[in-house]
């Protein structure tokens, strides 16, 4: 393994990319103030929706979310046992990557985030675990990784390409076509637009412009031009699942999540800052727009990388 990836990245340098630095400022701002509100929302820190299975209990909202982590490694193609390199795209606080390096023994994550705190927290979070030595988070833009050609098996964007730009997410497409090798596995999670935002009807155009503006999203990815930009990077046998109706249950949470979450601020006298404010309203805006079911799907899009 890179012993200089190893260390702790405490720099506050970022390599910025394709895009533009106030947009990234933007999204580094949001979360430094709101990412530990997601504490809330989950004790492992995870920073996404759940997935439902038959049998489980739809009121106990964490195990969903664990569940939606093994979803995604489940799609990785990587043996259990394997000692694969594997990428974090779009990071967060390193949740994922605990819980896939916890089922994959012999693995060795590489996490990128852009927020300086989270890589502080994750690979804090990964030595109490006991995983230092097989997680580390550095902070990077998933548009310009600091990795070799064709260095990794496997990588994972779950709710982090809606901060890729453009409809297609080219971008974040083109980066890790080039840093997986050929058969390696690349795995997204994300909500979906099924038309152009230009084509949504006045309300909900407006509700999804909003949300866009208060998560700091460069925009939710068109999954017909997903999936081209897919098939133009070299990616081949690309499965597009629609999950919603396996991630409504968790979703359902936000209302009351929302709520508790203000009764709690109150009780401890402490004041919501503006992005902690936007997130709440992003949350709940998330809620109306999984209920336009003609316009947003959650899908898991997994594919090969081909040569």
């Amino acid at each position: 393994m890179d012993g200089n990836f190893i260390s702790l990245v405490r720099s506050t340098e970022l390599v910025k990319g394709n895009r533009s630095s106030p947009s990234l400022e933007r999204i580094v701002e949001f979360y430094e103030e709101a990412g530990l509100d997601y504490e809330h929302w989950s004790r492992g820190l995870n920073m996404h929706l759940g997935f439902y299975r038959r049998g489980m209990n739809p009121f106990d909202r964490e195990a969903m979310i664990e569940q939606m982590n093994l979803e995604v490694a489940a799609r990785l193609g990587v043996d259990a046992g394997s000692a694969a390199v594997l990428l974090d795209l779009g990071c967060g606080m390193g949740s994922i990557a605990r819980s896939v390096a916890m089922n994959h023994s012999n693995a060795f994550i590489k996490a990128f985030t852009l927020v300086p705190s989270h890589v502080e927290i994750a690979n804090s979070l990964s030595a109490d675990a006991g995983l230092r030595d097989r997680i580390d988070v550095r902070r990077g833009d998933f548009t310009d990784l600091p990795l070799e050609n064709r260095s990794a098996d496997a990588a994972w964007a779950v709710e982090s390409s809606c901060y890729a730009g453009g409809d297609s997410k080219e971008d974040l497409i083109r980066e890790t076509a080039r840093v997986l090798k050929p058969g390696g596995r690349f795995v997204v999670a994300d909500c979906f637009l099924k038309k152009p935002a230009t084509q949504l009807g006045p309300a909900v155009r407006r509700s999804y412009r909003s949300a866009c503006e208060n998560w700091v999203l460069e925009g939710m990815p068109l999954i017909e031009e997903f999936v081209a930009a897919l098939e133009r990077n070299g990616f081949r046998d690309v499965v597009v699942e629609d999950i919603s109706w396996r991630t409504a249950p968790s979703l359902a949470h936000a209302p009351f999540a929302v709520i508790t979450f203000l009764i709690k601020k109150l009780f401890a006298r402490e004041e919501c800052g503006s992005h902690s404010v936007n997130n709440l309203k992003a949350s709940l805006l998330a809620l109306v727009l999984g209920l336009s079911r003609a316009s947003f799907s959650y899908y898991i899009v997994s594919c090969t990388r081909w040569n």
